[in-house]
């Protein structure tokens, strides 16, 4: 008896083992593909898709920038992201910008996200130099 639950035990961490390795190959990270679940099965993995934004750079004055960019009738707020920091949230489909230097160069980008705070667009980064 003591054998047979010897070996029952090592089939349960055996198995649980396996069900473990199986699940976090499952997780995958990211970015696309097919991921290789261990029993012969392949997982489509398929990122969410994010519309395009387009954003304008416009210099208004001295020190400031306007930020324009297209809307999109899923998004509930927009994100604007300058030199890889959140400058602002707005509800808006412009921004100026009146915190930049001259011979200085900025980057932006805008993200959108929906009502349940899920990015449904993004533009590209866009960048700017303020010159005297």
């Amino acid at each position: 008896m003591k054998a047979f639950f010897s070996r029952s035990a090592f089939w349960l961490r055996s198995t649980a083992a396996v069900l473990m390795l199986a699940g976090l190959a499952a997780c995958g990270g990211g970015g696309g593909g097919s991921v290789d679940v261990g029993v012969g099965i392949g997982v489509d993995v398929v990122e969410p898709a994010v519309a395009p934004l387009s954003m304008a750079l416009t210099r208004v004055g001295p020190q400031a920038i306007e930020v324009d960019w297209s809307d999109d009738p899923f998004v509930a707020s927009f994100l604007v992201i300058r030199d890889g920091h959140v400058l602002a949230e707005v509800t808006t489909l412009s921004l100026i910008d009146a915190s930049v230097f001259i011979d200085e160069t900025y980057c932006y980008q805008v993200e959108g996200y929906d009502a349940a705070r899920i990015l449904v667009a993004a533009s590209s980064i866009g960048c700017i130099t303020v010159f005297p």
